[in-house]
């Protein structure tokens, strides 16, 4: 019998325009249409390196953590933080804060905010 096992997870974002979010996803974050679903678009799912976001469109108020006192929507450890921050910030990416060192759990990271205030981190753990 099969052990059971979590294969893949995605945070799930209320956006104000599917499309748009799809296309700043693609152009800013380096992720990929995987799904998308009506017209005008309802909903979205996208990807990079495996790791998909869900975006559903909403009409109201959007209400990311940050605004909520939290940090981030989504987190993500990486390979490369630096090279990571570089291509992002290139891309025109805004940069919540960061890389920067994280000692209290020994983590250099960095955070971006999408379109409509969703936070993304980032970060990998330092020896």
């Amino acid at each position: 019998m099969a052990t059971p096992q979590l294969l893949r997870g995605a945070p799930y974002f209320p956006v104000s325009d599917v499309e748009q979010a799809v296309v700043h996803y693609e152009r800013i974050f380096g992720f990929a249409r995987e799904y998308i679903a009506g017209t005008p678009a309802e909903f979205a799912m996208v990807s990079r390196d495996g790791h998909c976001i869900m975006l559903r469109r909403v009409s109201g108020d959007i209400s990311p953590n940050e605004r909520q006192g939290g940090t981030w929507d989504a987190f993500f450890w990486v390979r490369d933080v630096n090279a990571l921050h570089d291509e992002l910030k290139n891309r025109g990416a805004i940069v919540v804060y960061g890389p920067m060192l994280q000692p209290a759990y020994n983590m250099l990271e960095f955070a971006v905010r999408d379109r409509d205030g969703y936070v993304l981190g980032f970060g990998q753990p330092v020896e």
